[in-house]
């Protein structure tokens, strides 16, 4: 699967993405940056989208999948937020699949991308959700 890593924090995505290229993943791009990830995301279409909800200053992950699905970008990239904060997520989100909570297992990340590349393809799951990962109100758009 190809997977972009949005995350802030340097050491932190550096360690997910050698961890997402240990398992098998192809990591197309790690950004800390709105306009990096939309750079990187429109360029190389992922799979799915790992996406910090706070980055940098008062950026919000949440910024990265408005502005692909606004200029029509989003295409089939699966979002999927983690975050230390799944209710500001659930509330503040306009664009987006799934939800993991930090910290969670590696093993549970591959199980959350699995799942949200699914709700991409097929329009939904009936998988059981790991423990910390909340599907978004629909397969795209949350309230």
């Amino acid at each position: 699967m190809q997977v972009l890593v949005v995350e802030d924090d340097v050491m932190l995505a550096d360690s997910l993405a050698d961890a997402l290229e240990d398992d098998g993943h192809i990591v197309c791009g790690v950004a800390a940056t709105v306009a990096e990830a939309v750079a990187l995301a429109r360029r190389h279409r992922p799979d799915v989208a790992i996406v910090d909800m706070q980055l940098r200053g008062t950026e919000r992950g949440s910024e990265v999948a408005d502005r692909l699905t606004e200029s029509g970008d989003l295409g089939d990239t699966g979002i999927l937020y983690v975050t230390g904060e799944a209710e500001r997520v659930l509330r503040g989100a306009r664009v987006g699949h799934a939800c993991l909570n930090k910290p969670y297992q590696f093993s549970t990340l591959n199980t959350a991308l699995e799942i949200v590349r699914e709700i991409v393809r097929e329009g939904g799951t009936t998988r059981v959700l790991p423990q910390g990962l909340r599907l978004l109100r629909s397969t795209a758009m949350c309230p």
